[in-house]
C-alpha cells in the first residue's frame, strides 16, 4: 500500500513495478503466481517454501521498487516527504484450491470499487 494510500500507482508506475518486482523474483528461490498494482496498492500471489520467508520477501520488494521507482520519477511524491510504501502491509495463506479465484481477483481488481 502506498504512503497515507495515496493513489501514484498511474499506468507507466504501474508497469515498471511489475518490471522490477519480476526481476527481483527471478532472482530469489520463490515464485510469482500474479501481480497487479492498483493505483495505491499491489497484490502478489507469492509461492514460497516456508511462510517465515514472508518477511524478508515484503521487505525486499518494497524497499528495491521504491528506490527504483523514486530514482527514476524524482517528482514522485506522496505526502510531505519522498516514501513510496506505508510499513504495514497484509498477508493470507491461500489454499491450493482457491488459486484460481485469487488470481481472477488479482487481474480484475481495477473493476472493483474500491473505498
Amino acid at each position: 500500500m502506498t504512503k497515507y494510500r495515496k493513489p501514484v500507482l498511474n499506468r507507466k508506475i504501474e508497469e515498471r513495478l511489475i518490471t522490477i518486482i519480476k526481476e527481483i523474483v527471478s532472482k530469489k528461490d520463490y515464485k510469482i503466481l500474479e501481480v497487479g498494482p492498483n493505483r495505491d496498492h499491489v497484490h502478489i500471489l507469492l509461492e514460497l517454501d516456508r511462510k517465515e520467508e514472508l518477511p524478508g520477501v515484503v521487505r525486499t520488494l518494497k524497499a528495491v521498487t521504491a528506490k527504483k521507482i523514486l530514482e527514476e520519477t524524482p517528482h514522485l511524491r506522496v505526502g510531505n516527504v519522498k516514501h513510496l510504501w506505508a510499513r504495514r502491509y497484509g498477508y493470507e495463506e491461500i489454499k491450493q484450491e482457491a488459486f484460481d479465484t485469487v488470481r481472477k481477483y488479482i487481474r480484475n481488481q481495477k473493476e472493483i470499487p474500491h473505498m
